[in-house]
């Protein structure tokens, strides 16, 4: 029993799960001449070599066994387990493993191993030589280990299927940010090659339609009218061209594509003249494994979070900062102003400032979709803050 108590720490232990670990304390446990762990591969419908005891070398890759074909698939299909006093896999891989000449038969058994739900995950067979046939209380003994095997397997088969769909997901958030932050440079670049130089265009003929006016030798009350009309449009053209380089940067940041993020944010901050906001950053490669979808929402996050400043918190000073802390990053954008109340606004509950007012529900979407967390603290006369805590993974 003394060996099954070192099975035992290898199954229900807090460390990952040792496959060749457990095959050699089968095969002590048993007095077997090996073990072999063979794991259901439902994408193939066969059985795989998960480890072998002696190691295999080649012949682990080697052997495929189809569900329900042999004794080993057989019991992979039905989920019973089988004790044979006597037999000879044909499988030349399978021999191999085993160590079998040409001929040499052995005492076997081989056990299913279940998961949460009775599936069979894996299949564990067992040899010794032939004058030391196991008995039936050693099949049911292993019965018992091995069900806990099953499930430690099942148990980590969903683990990688999470991680697979949440890599899924990741992925696929970063192509629908990509996609956007694309469509928004396009448009950026048809405003900027269509409509802004069109505008210049206009400036320049109104401007030379005044220079010529202004030269008749025959002025009169209409001329006089028409030089007001086109100084008028003159200045609705200069201020559609300032709204549509205003555009042009709200749709896309440049200075995010060229400089980083670390420049971008600091560009925020001096793009609102009106507003004293200090700009504090860890030092550029302690955020260089921000992915770039990543920095394109905590960029917007941080635009939003100075709007509010500007629209809401009635005072002349903020603050601004980005940093490392541990596999975090950090994003905070503070104000001393007036406050506001963040249940109320959240909940909708205030008509006159609903989430939507404050760009809140948008900053939370953003920060959603990357899988950073977004806290809102605030209360009336001390000022606001809204932090941003973005996870950088290994697989992200």
């Amino acid at each position: 029993m003394r060996d099954d108590a070192a099975l035992w720490d290898l199954l229900l232990g807090p460390t990952d799960l040792d496959l060749g670990a457990v095959a050699g304390s089968m095969s002590s446990s048993f007095a077997a001449d090996g073990s072999l762990i063979l794991v259901v591969d439902h994408a193939a419908t066969a059985l795989v070599v998960g480890a072998a005891d002696p190691p295999g070398g080649t012949a682990e890759p080697a052997l495929r066994i189809p569900l329900g074909y042999g004794v080993t698939g057989l019991v992979a299909q039905n989920g019973r387990s089988v004790r044979l006093d006597s037999d000879s896999p044909r499988n030349a891989a399978h021999r191999q493993l085993m160590s079998l000449a040409a001929g040499q038969s052995v005492a076997r058994m081989c056990v299913p191993a279940r998961g949460l739900s009775g599936q069979v995950v894996a299949v564990v067979s067992v040899h010794r030589g032939l004058p030391h046939p196991f008995a039936e209380a050693e099949l049911q003994r292993a019965q018992r280990l091995v069900d806990v095997l099953g499930l430690r397997l099942h148990a980590h088969q969903l683990r990688q299927a999470t991680h697979g769909h949440r890599s899924e997901r990741d992925r696929l958030i970063a192509h629908a940010i990509s996609v956007q932050e694309a469509q928004r440079r396009r448009v950026a670049g048809d405003l900027h090659d269509g409509v802004t130089q069109a505008l210049v265009s206009l400036s320049f003929h109104l401007a030379a339609a005044e220079v010529s006016l202004t030269g008749s030798p025959e002025p009169a009350s209409s001329t006089t009218e028409a030089q007001l009309q086109i100084a008028s449009a003159r200045q609705l053209a200069a201020l559609a061209y300032d709204e549509t380089r205003a555009a042009i940067s709200g749709l896309h940041s440049l200075i995010l594509d060229d400089l980083g993020l670390v420049a971008a944010l600091e560009s925020l901050t001096h793009a609102v003249p009106q507003l004293d906001i200090e700009f504090r950053a860890a030092p550029d490669e302690r955020l260089a494994e921000v992915p770039d979808h990543c920095a394109a929402v905590l960029y917007r996050v941080a635009q939003e979070a100075i709007n509010n400043m500007v629209k809401h918190a009635e005072t002349p000073r903020g603050v601004l900062s980005i940093r490392r802390v541990g596999d975090l990053v950090v994003l905070e954008a503070t104000d001393d102003g007036v406050g506001f109340d963040v249940r109320s606004v959240l909940a909708g509950s205030t008509s006159s400032a609903p989430a939507e007012h404050f760009g809140l529900s948008s900053m939370a979407e953003r920060c959603a979709l990357i899988g950073a967390t977004l806290r809102i603290d605030s209360v009336h006369g001390r000022g606001s803050a809204v932090i941003v805590e973005l996870p950088l993974s290994a697989d992200r």
